[in-house]
């Protein structure tokens, strides 16, 4: 059986805790600006054409 590898939150840096779920750290560890300004910066990246 092959083992589930942790989740990392790019946001904080930081490996989320096994078993942890990524949208329950998200609304749970980040304000909504922060979210905000990440989606912002993902979109204008791919929308212009440079990925990160």
């Amino acid at each position: 059986m092959a083992s589930q590898s942790d989740a990392f939150c790019h946001l904080c840096n930081d490996t989320m805790d096994s078993g942890e779920d990524v949208q329950q750290h998200l609304l749970n560890e980040h304000q909504p600006p922060e979210l905000a300004e990440e989606l912002a910066t993902l979109w204008e990246s791919e929308e212009h054409g440079n990925p990160e």
